[in-house]
């Protein structure tokens, strides 16, 4: 039996189980079922990771296929998934169940690895580096101080976004602003372009066409062999990307959607920064966001904390998205008052918000164990805040320096997803990439409805850096919220806020 095969049939089977004991015993019995299902298909010996709270890890062992989405080798690789072969279209999955969801957090991992390829390599530029950025798309979006990016230097990120969708700001322990970037990889940017999607006027034309926006669509090729691109040796020997898209397994690459989240890394501490997947940045700044007033350019090294990685796909029900969220794992400790990501009985999981965990026996980037057990944290900063032009960066306007705020992750890892981590990140020892983890894997499994969102499963997925102050309220969930994405032409975007640049 082929490994796509075997997968498809423990996907099946114990989800059939799982449904039919929901529709027969109503929604507290099919709960049940889901825990008693869960509990039947993970390792029994069950380990903690130390110094990561309440998050199981687990000592399963899995097919070396499943490292490389072309299925060949038993390590992560420069290969990306266009789809999720197992995704059985004609069935509803309401929960988040242990086999159900292994496929999707192992498409989430095969497409981060590849797009940060070469792996052994941090130094080389990576493919999504070669994608454009929001800010190259939209000319409406232009640079605070456009004289940064004279003179750029070769590898330099061009940051200058510091507020969340939210509109807050996230700082840091050591007082510096958290930077976020958006990158579009080019079968997307190239839709928008033939469209002429990348101007206000271009998309009031669009939709008065009656045309809906509808980014291309990543699928598998039935019979096909995989054409995986070669990789180009240069005179160091080193291997990197030959292509601004990653190759793929047999099929068509879709649309792709990255938001990173970048913090500010100290120059003094090498030991600290060695943890983080780095690049240099220039931070442009224009003269009203700067404690002087004088616009300025800051040349710093920046760490990834965050990202989202969203992939539009042929399986899901509607042609949807599959998001992928990931994480550094020094961020941030779990709530106190942490939940299952399938929390849907109650329609406030978070009533008092999400609690200190109080003091911690590690040092978190986000949360410096201030605040007593059980009291409020993800509390944004009220007063407005100013850049200085050396660190820490983050200022009140007196010049003084603010207090960071206490933030947890409200939202626990799902014990099959922490599986994946586990087994990942052994595939990863020895690499930067081995401090990262998967917070999660949503898709849309069902036609939604009250309790059940859009159809979103897992119900709940939100990153502790880029929706940090959001976490608890009840639209904490990125499909649910992309969902009701608009250009600003007044047309449904397809899941994507990229369409309305101003907002």
């Amino acid at each position: 039996m082929s490994f796509r095969a075997a997968n498809h049939m423990s996907l099946s089977n114990p989800v059939r189980v799982f449904w039919r004991a929901l529709v027969t015993g109503g929604l507290i019995a099919g709960l049940l079922g889901a825990v008693a299902l869960d509990a039947k298909a993970q390792n029994a010996n069950l380990q903690r990771a130390p110094g990561h709270g309440d998050i199981p890890v687990f000592t399963d062992v899995y097919d070396g296929s499943e490292f490389c989405a072309d299925g060949n080798g038993d390590a992560p690789c420069a290969v990306a998934p266009v789809d999720v072969p197992e995704f059985d279209a004609s069935f509803v999955y309401r929960f988040l169940a242990y086999h159900a969801q292994r496929p999707f957090d192992r498409f989430s991992w095969q497409a981060f690895t590849a797009l940060m390829s070469p792996l052994e390599y941090p130094g080389q530029k990576t493919y999504w580096e070669t994608f454009p950025t929001r800010r190259d798309l939209f000319a409406e979006l232009a640079y605070p101080n456009p004289a940064c990016s004279d003179d750029l230097p070769d590898g330099h990120l061009l940051l200058a976004s510091y507020l969340q969708s939210t509109g807050d700001t996230l700082i840091d322990q050591a007082g510096n602003f958290v930077l976020f970037e958006t990158r579009i990889n080019p079968v997307a940017a190239d839709y928008i372009i033939a469209n002429n999607l990348q101007s206000k006027g271009g998309r009031a034309r669009f939709a008065g066409t009656g045309q809906f926006i509808d980014f291309p669509t990543g699928h598998l090729m039935a019979g096909a062999e995989s054409k995986v691109k070669a990789t180009i040796v240069n005179g160091d020997g080193v291997q990197k990307p030959d292509s601004a898209i990653p190759p793929s397994a047999p099929g068509v690459m879709g649309a792709q959607l990255l938001k990173f989240a970048w913090r500010i890394l100290p120059p003094d501490n090498a030991a600290e920064n060695a943890r983080y997947f780095t690049r240099p940045a220039r931070i442009s700044l224009g003269s009203d966001q700067m404690l002087d007033g004088q616009a300025t350019c800051l040349d710093v090294t920046v760490g990834l904390v965050g990202l989202h990685l969203v992939q539009r796909v042929a399986s899901g029900n509607g042609d949807r998205w599959i998001w992928s969220s990931f994480e550094h794992v020094d961020n941030v400790p779990l709530a106190a008052n942490a939940r299952r990501p399938n929390s849907i009985i109650t329609k406030e999981p978070f009533e008092n918000g999400c609690l200190s965990p109080g003091p911690v026996d590690q040092q978190y980037t986000f949360y410096g164990g201030m605040g007593a057990v059980g009291s409020p944290a993800n509390q944004p900063i009220s007063e407005t805040l100013k850049w200085a032009d050396h660190a820490p960066y983050a200022r009140l306007s007196s010049g003084d320096r603010p207090l960071p705020p206490e933030i947890v992750r409200c939202w626990r890892l799902f014990s099959g997803t922490a599986e994946s981590n586990f087994v990942w990140q052994g595939k990863l020892s020895g690499t930067v990439w081995a401090n990262y983890m998967l917070l999660g894997t949503q898709w849309i499994g069902n036609p939604g409805g009250a309790p059940f969102g859009i159809g979103e499963v897992p119900r709940f997925l939100t990153n502790s850096t880029l929706e940090s102050f959001m976490q608890d309220q009840p639209d904490a969930t990125c499909l649910g919220c992309h969902a009701r994405a608009t250009s600003d032409a007044g047309q449904a975007a397809n899941f994507t806020f990229l369409l309305d640049p101003g907002s």
